[in-house]
């Protein structure tokens, strides 16, 4: 009986430990995948690109002293968001081409239909002032105008070119003056309504210039 005991009690019992597998319903064991979080396609600022993760291209950014700015959410393809390493000049300018394209992108959805006048050189002083009037109001209407100064008779350029200062000259403060032409004896352009900046746009337009190196924006 001792020896029994003995034979057993010096036995070690095995240590039995229970390990997580994934097993499909065939029975076979499935490789767990490597999970990448935060990957990201990071085009640098020699345009060269890589595939790194954000907190890498974070601390990137700090040590080169650039900016790291997502450029797009989602690559169609990759289905990774894409960022860029800027310097603040290259970002700063950016920031205004992208600020000019918004402001004309909302100015040509607001305009109007496009109204057109046409004016003789011979045209009086009282005349051309009730033209100016009338062009003001389509401005403020938010109407595009075209504009024909036909010549007639001699001095036709330096009448067209009067007209022109005239109305340039009185409209200056509410449109702007595009693709001046003079064909033969007439002279066309156009006046665009002048969009006032609203007080969210001049916080745009500053907001750029008070912004340090704070990691991805």
């Amino acid at each position: 009986m001792m020896k029994f005991i003995a034979f057993f009690g010096t036995r070690r019992i095995p240590d039995c430990r229970f390990t997580s597998t994934l097993i499909t319903a065939e029975g076979k064991t499935v490789p767990k995948r490597k999970t990448f979080e935060n990957r990201i396609t990071l085009i640098n600022n020699d345009n060269s690109v890589s595939i790194t993760d954000l907190k890498n291209a974070q601390s990137m950014s700090i040590r080169r002293e650039l900016k790291l700015v997502k450029v797009q959410d989602v690559d169609s393809k990759t289905r990774r968001p894409v960022y860029k390493l800027m310097t603040n000049t290259e970002y700063h300018a950016e920031e205004l081409e992208k600020r000019k394209e918004k402001q004309e992108a909302r100015q040509k959805n607001t305009l109007k239909a496009a109204k057109l006048l046409s004016l003789s050189t011979k045209i009086g002083e009282h005349d051309l002032m009730t033209g100016v009037k009338k062009m003001m109001k389509l401005l403020d209407k938010q109407h595009e105008v075209k504009v024909v100064i036909v010549g007639e008779g001699e001095g036709v350029t330096q009448k067209s070119e009067r007209i022109y200062s005239v109305i340039e000259e009185k409209l200056k403060s509410i449109g702007k003056v595009v693709q001046k032409r003079v064909k033969g004896n007439s002279m066309r352009f156009q006046l665009l309504p002048i969009k006032h900046t609203t007080a969210e746009e001049t916080k745009d337009m500053t907001s750029g210039h008070n912004e340090g190196n704070k990691g991805p924006l």
